[in-house]
C-alpha cells in the first residue's frame, strides 16, 4: 500500500464520527416544529438541536421524555419495563445502551450498600446538561412507570452548575442536589435493585433480548477498513444514497482497488459488508415497530416489493 493511502486511511479513520440512533433527534424537531425523518444524528446536529430547543423551553431536557410518543421510545425502554426487577432492566440497559447511542454510557456500581447510576455523556457542556437531564428524567419516568412501589434517589448529582430552572429538580431527583460535582449520577438504597416491575413479561423480554443480542454482534463484528465502509454505508441508507464500492472508497480517500484488497485481507468482501448492515438497519426498524413499507422507505427502495426481492440477496450475500 502506498505512504498517501497509509495516511489518508488514517485521516479517514480519526474522521469516523459518533452518532445517536434512538428518537431524541426526531422528538427535538418535533418539538420545533419541524418535520424530520432522520435516523442518526452526530454530536454537532443534537447540539444544534438542544440549543435552539432551550430557547423555547430553557428546561428541555427534563421535559423532552414527556415529548416521546409510544413508538419514539427506544426498544430498551420496552425490554426494561418487562424485565423482572430493577436489577435485571439495569443490566439490559448496560449490555445494550450503546445500540442506541454512541455518545453516552450509563455505569452502574455498588458501594457501601448503595447503588450508583452514573451517566458519561461525550460533548460541551451545552449538550451534556440537557442530555444529561433527559438520560435521568427518562430513568426515573421508568422507574415511576414500572416499579411496584414508589423510588427516589438517595441524592443527585450533576457535573454541571445549577441551573436557573434548578427548583425542578426537586421533582425529579428528590431534595438531596449537589451541582458542580465531579460526576452525574443518581445514587439509590442498594435494596432499590430487587424491586419488582409490575409488566414483567418474560417472553417478551427474551424476545427483546434475542433480537438484540443479535444486532449487537452485528456491530461488533467489523473492525479496521470494513468499520469505516460499515458507517459510511449507514450513513448512506439514512441519506437516501444508494451505496456502492466507488463511494465508499472515495470517502475513505482509498481507491476502489485498494479498498477491495484491504476488505480481503479480513476476509470480507463489499457485498458482506453492505448486506451486514442491512440487515443490521432493517433489525432496528423492525425492532422501533416499523412496518414493510416504512422499512422500505428508510433503506431507499420504491416500494415493499422491491425491498423484499432486494431482502433475498442480502441473505445470500451475508455469507459469501
Amino acid at each position: 500500500m502506498s505512504e498517501r493511502d497509509k495516511n489518508q486511511t488514517k485521516v479517514a479513520s480519526a474522521a469516523v464520527c459518533k452518532r445517536h440512533r434512538g428518537a431524541m433527534g426526531r422528538v427535538l424537531a418535533r418539538f420545533l416544529g419541524e418535520q424530520c425523518d432522520v435516523l442518526e444524528f452526530d454530536l454537532p446536529g443534537l447540539e444544534q438541536l438542544w440549543e435552539r430547543a432551550a430557547r423555547i423551553d430553557p428546561a428541555i431536557g427534563l421535559h423532552l421524555f414527556g415529548q416521546f410518543a409510544p413508538g419514539d421510545r427506544f426498544v430498551l425502554v420496552h425490554l426494561a419495563l418487562c424485565s423482572a426487577t430493577v436489577g435485571e432492566a439495569l443490566r439490559h440497559w448496560q449490555r445494550f445502551a450503546r445500540l442506541g447511542s454512541d455518545l453516552d454510557r450509563l455505569h452502574i456500581s455498588e458501594e457501601d450498600g448503595q447503588l450508583i447510576l452514573e451517566v458519561r455523556i461525550e460533548g460541551s457542556e451545552r449538550l451534556r446538561r440537557p442530555y444529561c437531564e433527559h438520560a435521568l428524567a427518562m430513568t426515573m419516568t421508568q422507574l415511576r412507570e414500572g416499579c411496584v412501589e414508589p423510588v427516589l434517589p438517595l441524592r443527585a448529582e450533576f457535573d454541571y452548575p445549577r441551573p436557573p430552572y434548578h427548583a425542578e429538580y426537586r421533582e425529579w431527583f428528590g431534595p438531596h442536589l449537589r451541582f458542580a460535582s465531579e460526576h452525574s449520577r443518581l445514587v439509590f438504597d442498594r435494596r432499590v435493585l430487587d424491586i419488582p416491575m409490575r409488566g414483567h413479561h418474560p417472553v417478551v423480554a427474551e424476545l427483546i433480548v434475542s433480537g438484540l443480542e443479535q444486532r449487537l454482534a452485528r456491530l461488533q463484528q467489523f473492525s479496521g477498513p470494513a468499520a469505516r465502509v460499515a458507517q459510511h454505508i449507514r450513513h448512506e441508507l439514512e441519506s437516501g444514497i444508494p451505496p456502492s464500492l466507488e463511494s465508499a472508497a472515495a470517502a475513505l480517500h482509498l481507491t476502489p482497488r485498494t479498498l477491495r484488497r484491504h476488505l480481503q485481507e479480513q476476509d470480507l468482501g463489499y457485498r458482506q459488508v453492505l448486506a451486514a448492515v442491512r440487515l443490521e438497519q432493517e433489525q432496528y426498524l423492525e425492532l422501533q415497530g416499523l412496518g414493510r413499507e416504512q422499512i422500505a422507505e428508510h433503506l431507499g427502495y420504491a416500494d415493499s416489493a422491491a425491498y423484499l426481492r432486494a431482502r433475498k440477496r442480502w441473505q445470500e450475500h451475508k455469507g459469501s
